[in-house]
């Protein structure tokens, strides 16, 4: 099996704590961020590890901690500026994991999204909480949001710009024994829908608004989350049913929560719309310097 080669990592990556790890799993849940330093992390996908670099390795990384009782059938390395990855245990980059007890398909495929992010497991677990009735999922990527809300009885609007991730979102409704009209999944540009859905007099009690940094957009729209953020948000508020909450994310380092709250904060007062702020919620297998900013905004009209 081939071994990646180079120089060590300046910094042994440290495992969650078998206590953490316990709590993970008995919530249902076996994708998380097992291991992590600067240099280097680990990756838990179902029965798969994947070790995920800076720079290569001397070595092979280490074996997961005997007290986990848990060996992995595959691990993969993979460093983050190569398209490959080698494979020192095992083959194949498809696998199936679960979160909060429901189902996703994952692609480790270096260069493609795995398809759920771990980072957001408690903001999915707040949504559950609140138990909406009816969500919009923008930028919904392979719609881990929308599963969720969907499995506690929520009708769900799914809307991203690209077919590939809604199609593997629409497995994902599937793999959940969820299906029928009351889930749509739209092929659209976010900025382009949510003037529509305003002029067709939807609302919705829950509202995820998770946009990329960037993206490439048809006709010269290319998306930049510095001049969107702010029209995105006021697109949104209308469609807000009083009482409803609306995350707010975004994945960048420049913008800190307090930002992000400070934004929210000048917006609503601007509008003359009252709401209370509360802040995301963050996994505790995830650092805070790769946790995106996230703040959830309730309507109190």
């Amino acid at each position: 099996m081939p071994t990646p080669l180079g120089k060590s990592p300046a910094q042994d990556p440290l495992w969650l704590t078998p206590k953490v790890w316990e709590q993970i799993l008995g919530s249902g849940t076996d994708a998380f961020l097992a291991a992590y330093s600067p240099e280097l992390r680990a990756e838990r996908w179902g029965n798969t590890l994947r070790w995920i670099s800076s720079t290569s390795l001397s070595t092979p990384p280490p074996a997961p901690p005997s007290s986990f009782l848990w060996q992995p059938d595959r691990i993969l390395f993979q460093e983050e500026s190569k398209p490959t990855a080698s494979f020192l245990q095992g083959n194949g980059f498809q696998v199936e994991v679960t979160e909060l007890g429901l189902r996703y398909e994952i692609d480790l495929t270096p260069g493609i999204a795995p398809g759920l992010f771990p980072d957001q497991r408690e903001n999915r677990l707040h949504l559950k909480s609140i138990r909406p009735t009816r969500l919009l999922n923008l930028f919904a990527h392979t719609c881990a949001f929308g599963v969720l809300a969907g499995s506690v009885g929520a009708e769900t609007l799914n809307i991203d710009s690209s077919s590939r991730s809604l199609a593997r979102g629409k497995k994902n409704y599937q793999l959940n024994q969820l299906s029928g009209s009351t889930h749509r999944f739209w092929t659209e540009d976010v900025r382009r829908v949510l003037p529509r859905l305003a002029r067709r007099g939807e609302t919705f009690d829950a509202i995820i608004l998770d946009p990329p940094t960037f993206a490439h957009g048809g006709r010269g729209r290319a998306f930049r989350i510095q001049r969107e953020l702010e029209p995105l948000l006021l697109a949104c508020l209308p469609l807000l049913s009083p009482s409803g909450s609306l995350l707010l994310s975004i994945n960048q380092s420049e913008t800190t929560p307090a930002d992000l709250h400070s934004l929210a904060q000048d917006l609503l007062r601007r509008e003359a719309i009252p709401a209370h702020l509360l802040p995301g919620v963050r996994p505790a297998d995830i650092p805070m310097e790769r946790m995106p900013s996230t703040l959830w905004i309730v309507r109190q009209d």
